[in-house]
């Protein structure tokens, strides 16, 4: 039994899978966008009169995942067509969106704020929004590396040679 390439149906294959890949991610930061990123609750309740107690990613980060999802479909356009720039950006968009969620929210997860000045019994954690926004990143993130491995494998098409006496006319 011999190892050889994948064929091209096979290889067409993974690129349709590492592309819904890369989609679900894109579809994972526009619900982090509108999720609950972090909540705070006091004894059993998150009502607390006056005080915001769900943040979601648009308090978090403002457009910042809307704008990086929608940087990743284009990008994603053009890593389908085999544009190795646009493979590698879309996991460099990964990357951004995972700093986001690390740098940007995992010290503020158990931040009470003034709410927990006042209630000795409040409490913060993450929710389905810190999930989705970490997860859209790890999507992404290994859908363009898995996509730049593969085109890094295939090799380039070489462009034909020009014959000699085609420069001296």
């Amino acid at each position: 039994m011999s190892l050889s390439r994948p064929s091209l149906s096979s290889a067409n294959a993974l690129r349709f899978a590492l592309a819904t890949t890369a989609c679900a991610g894109m579809i994972c930061l526009l619900l982090a966008t509108f999720a609950t990123v972090i909540e705070i609750k006091v004894g059993t309740t998150t009502k607390v009169a006056g005080q915001d107690t769900h943040l979601s990613g648009w308090d978090r980060h403002g457009p910042a995942l809307l704008v990086i999802a929608a940087f990743a479909a284009l990008m994603l356009a053009g890593a389908l067509r085999g544009a190795r720039p646009a493979m590698a950006a879309l996991a460099a968009l990964g990357v951004v969106a995972l700093l986001i969620a690390v740098v940007g929210d995992v010290p503020d997860l158990n931040e009470t704020g003034f709410i927990g000045q006042v209630y000795e019994d409040a409490a913060a954690g993450p929710k389905a929004g810190f999930y989705l926004e970490t997860l859209g990143g790890v999507l992404l993130l290994a859908s363009g590396g898995l996509m730049l491995a593969l085109a890094a494998e295939r090799p380039t098409p070489q462009r034909a040679e020009r014959p000699a006496d085609a420069d001296a006319a």
